[in-house]
């Protein structure tokens, strides 16, 4: 019985790690992305999405030190700059 609980205990943790890694944030139905996944999103580097931020290219919110970014946001923002 022991065995069975420790297994389902490495399960459930196992599962909540995976959770932890996918998991993006959700506030008002709206989904917020961290920079590393912005950075893979637009193909830029952590600088570069800095410049953004800083040149007001790029809307953000900061909560408790972290920056987080509207998925919205950044889809609005490679619509309008779409070139043919």
């Amino acid at each position: 019985e022991m065995k069975q609980l420790i297994s389902g205990i490495q399960e459930v943790s196992k599962r909540i790690r995976e959770i932890a890694q996918t998991h993006r944030p959700l506030f008002g139905g709206e989904i917020y992305l961290t920079g590393r996944e912005v950075c893979e999103h637009l193909f830029v580097s952590p600088r570069t999405l800095q410049d953004y931020r800083d040149k007001g290219i790029i809307p953000y919110t900061q909560i408790a030190g972290k920056i987080l970014y509207r998925l919205s946001d950044i889809n609005r923002l490679l619509q309008e700059n779409y070139r043919r």
